[in-house]
């Protein structure tokens, strides 16, 4: 059997990530669309599409569209690996758009099944679009290795690291009041917030406080080095699908506080963690303040870590995929 996946595996945003994974887990059982330039990219995959047995489209993109129509023709089953929802999305970081809308809604039409990265995503697609609820399951994103015990590592004492530069869905706006708030308390007069990620709505409420360092857009290799550079990393998200980031910095071994709101929490034995690690309500700083100033300095990747549990990992989810596909490909 011969997987066509059809999605962006180059830039290193999140959906990217994972579309690499899956490409370079399923080897020899997959092949990809090489080309950049968009008329190349459409003739490309229909000179691919007779040799594939099912279509793999990961993340959104209007080629999707031309893909699933493709691979009926083929007669060929095609799949959506869906990484969020783009309409909801950016509604949420107001800038909606009707066109990408329109592009998401034909690619779950048109797409034979729609593999949601998260069973809370699965959930919530189900009843926001009950007209695709029969096709919609889970596949979850796996994490890439086991989690260091963070000996040895020098962290920098109240560096504080979050992701998602302006974007509202992110709530970066409220981590600001809540490190404002505990910068009066005695113990935390040195505390600093550095944020990483694009410009957005909510970039010049977050950029006044004279605690923010927002460095914008960093590559890979940058962001590694922050993950392992900070004391405590918040993801104070209102709504995420799953995130990426989070399972990266518990990778390079630093302290978290998120947002309950994450599907990737799914990853872990939630029993197992403390709710002076989660964030309940994300536009309360009063309450994240409360929060952060338990978890600086606690030392709780290991107990994330711990809590961790079941077949996670890349290579289990890649097996997971392919059993999919091959009963979809029938």
């Amino acid at each position: 059997m011969k997987v066509l996946i059809v999605g962006d595996h180059k830039t290193g945003s999140g959906p990217a990530v994972v579309t690499g994974r899956y490409i370079g887990l399923l080897g020899e059982k997959a092949f990809c669309l090489k080309s950049s330039a968009k008329p190349l990219r459409a003739l490309e995959l229909f000179c691919k599409l007779p040799f594939a047995s099912v279509v793999l489209c990961s993340g959104y993109s209007a080629q999707n569209i031309l893909a699933a129509k493709g691979a009926h023709v083929f007669r060929k089953k095609c799949a959506y690996l869906m990484h969020g929802s783009v309409d909801h999305e950016n509604e949420i970081n107001l800038c909606p758009d009707p066109k990408m809308t329109r592009v998401e809604y034909e690619t779950m039409r048109h797409c034979d099944r729609i593999f949601a990265v998260s069973g809370r995503f699965a959930a919530w697609l189900g009843k926001r679009y009950p007209e695709f609820s029969d096709k919609i399951e889970a596949q979850t994103n796996g994490i890439d290795q086991a989690v260091p015990d963070g000996q040895g590592i020098a962290r920098k004492p109240g560096m504080l690291l979050t992701v998602g530069g302006g974007m509202p869905r992110k709530r970066i706006n409220r981590i600001c009041e809540a490190v404002s708030s505990l910068k009066k308390k005695e113990g935390f007069q040195d505390l600093c917030l550095t944020v990483i990620g694009a410009k957005g709505a909510f970039s010049d409420a977050i950029d006044r406080y004279d605690f923010v360092r927002d460095l914008g857009v960093v590559d890979q290799t940058e962001t590694a080095r922050l993950f392992r550079e900070a004391s405590l990393f918040i993801q104070n998200s209102c709504f995420e699908t799953f995130g990426l980031a989070p399972m990266e910095a518990l990778a390079a071994g630093c302290d978290l506080l998120l947002s309950e709101e994450i599907g990737a929490l799914e990853l872990f034995d939630e029993k197992k963690l403390p709710a002076d690690y989660l964030i309940k309500d994300c536009e309360n700083s009063k309450e994240i303040a409360e929060k952060i100033e338990k978890a600086a300095g606690s030392g709780n990747a290991a107990l994330f870590g711990a809590a961790l549990y079941g077949e996670i990992t890349w290579k289990d989810r890649t097996d997971q995929l392919m059993k999919k596909l091959e009963n979809l490909s029938i």
